[in-house]
């Protein structure tokens, strides 16, 4: 079908960018092994689809197809809330860095 070859090739073209971005420092060791992960099982989730059909019998959804979708929404909903936290994080570290710098000028 063209669509298992259009996902093997987007899949392997982002394989590729994790290696890229691991070599470039923008990734870790963890990322690099969760992002390869995903990449490869939706390479063989899409050459097989019977593993799909397999686990959705086993979450109680009825196509494999519907279980892909269901795991993806969860997947990044918790990136979102991730990314929010790290965004927030940031935010704060900003804010008290230019507390300090402005305390810094007042004393000069």
């Amino acid at each position: 079908m063209v669509i298992q070859i259009f996902i093997t090739l987007f899949a392997l073209i982002a394989l590729f960018g994790v290696v890229r971005g691991f070599k470039r420092g923008a990734l870790s060791r963890t990322g690099v092994v969760a992002w390869i992960f995903i990449w490869v099982a939706a390479i063989v989730a899409v050459w097989n689809p019977w593993i799909t059909n397999r686990i959705a019998s086993m979450l109680g959804v009825g196509r494999g197809a519907d279980a892909v979708l269901y795991v993806s929404v969860v997947m990044l909903f918790y990136m979102i809330f991730r990314l929010y936290g790290k965004c927030e994080n940031l935010e704060h570290q900003l804010s008290e860095l230019v507390k300090k710098i402005a305390l810094k000028d007042l004393e000069k």
